[in-house]
C-alpha cells in the first residue's frame, strides 16, 4: 500500500517538472500576422541570452530578451506562411507556430501637383507622387491604365497625357495585385486673368496685353457686358482680341474718350467655362 502512494506520488511530481529542462517554451506571438519590417512579441520562456527565433529557414537574433518575453524583427521575405519556433543551443522548442506575412498594399501620400491646366505643356504636365509601401516594379495607373514614371525611393515622377477637362483617378498597383485608394486628379479647364498691362498705343486706340489662364484661339472677351469678337482681316476702328498662346491675349481698344473709367473683363472658352470678372482701371 505504502509502495502504492509513493509511485503516485512520484508520478503527480512529474507531471509539474519539464520533459526536457532548459527548452524554451513558446507561448504566443503577437502579432500572428504582419508586413516585413514589424516588431513581434514572443511569449513564454524562460528566455536566455542563446535563445533564437528560428523563422522559415532563417535564425533570428532577437531584438530585445527577457524572461517571459522577446521581440524580434520579421525579415524581408515573401508574403506566405512561415513556421516558427525557438532554438536554445541544440534545443528546440516542443511547440511550433505559423507566422503570417502578409505584405500591406501601397497607399499614395501625395500628388504634387493634383490640378493640372488644361493648356499646360512640358513639364508643367509633369507629377511627382509620394507613396507608401511601394514593392519593386510598382505601376502608376491613370484612370486604369499604367502610365511611364521613373522612380526615386518612395517618389514616383510621370507625366500627364492629354485627358478632357474634369476629375480622373490615380492608383498606385504592386506586382502582387493589390492596389491603393484612388486619389483624384484635376485636369483645369476654367479661364482666368491674372493680370492686364499697357502696350502698344496709337492715336485712337491702345492694346492691352491679357495674361491668364486656359484661354481659347476662340475665346471670346467681354468688356463691360459686351462680347469682343476675335481679329479679323479688314477690320477696322473696331474692338478686337488677338490669341497669342493659352495664357495671352491681345484686346486692341478703341476707347470711346481718354476719360479713365472702371473696365470689367470676362472670358469665355467655346465651351462655355467662364473667368471670373478682373476690373481695372484705364480710358
Amino acid at each position: 500500500m505504502i509502495r502504492r502512494h509513493l509511485f503516485l506520488w512520484i508520478f503527480l511530481t512529474l507531471l509539474n517538472v519539464p520533459a526536457i529542462a532548459g527548452t524554451p517554451n513558446l507561448a504566443g506571438i503577437v502579432p500572428a500576422i504582419a508586413p516585413p519590417g514589424s516588431t513581434v512579441t514572443i511569449i513564454g520562456g524562460p528566455f536566455g541570452d542563446e535563445t533564437r527565433v528560428v523563422f522559415g529557414d532563417q535564425i533570428l537574433q532577437p531584438a530585445n530578451i527577457a524572461d517571459k518575453r522577446l521581440t524580434f524583427i520579421v525579415p524581408q521575405l515573401l508574403e506566405g506562411d512561415y513556421l516558427l519556433y525557438l532554438q536554445e543551443g541544440e534545443v528546440l522548442s516542443e511547440r511550433s507556430l505559423f507566422f503570417r506575412i502578409l505584405l500591406p498594399s501601397p497607399s499614395i501620400v501625395d500628388l504634387n501637383p493634383s490640378i493640372i491646366e488644361t493648356c499646360a505643356t512640358g513639364e508643367q504636365r509633369q507629377v511627382e507622387l509620394r507613396g507608401r509601401d511601394l514593392q519593386p516594379g510598382v505601376q502608376v495607373l491613370l484612370d486604369g491604365v499604367a502610365l511611364a514614371a521613373e522612380r526615386s525611393g518612395d517618389s514616383l515622377t510621370f507625366n500627364i497625357p492629354e485627358l478632357v477637362p474634369g476629375m480622373h483617378q490615380v492608383q498606385l498597383a504592386n506586382p502582387d495585385g493589390k492596389h491603393s485608394l484612388p486619389v483624384s486628379l484635376q485636369i483645369d479647364a476654367l479661364p482666368e486673368i491674372l493680370d492686364v498691362s499697357r502696350g502698344e498705343e496709337n492715336v485712337n486706340y491702345y492694346q492691352l496685353l491679357i495674361i491668364g489662364k486656359n484661354f481659347s484661339y476662340k475665346s471670346t472677351l467681354v468688356v463691360n457686358g459686351q462680347p469682343i469678337a476675335p481679329i479679323y482681316p479688314g477690320s477696322l476702328q473696331v474692338d478686337s482680341i488677338r490669341y497669342l498662346d493659352c495664357n495671352r491675349l491681345i484686346y486692341k481698344r478703341y476707347p470711346p474718350s481718354s476719360q479713365t473709367r472702371q473696365i470689367n473683363l470676362q472670358i469665355i472658352n467655346p465651351d462655355g467655362r467662364e473667368s471670373p470678372v478682373f476690373t481695372f482701371s484705364g480710358p
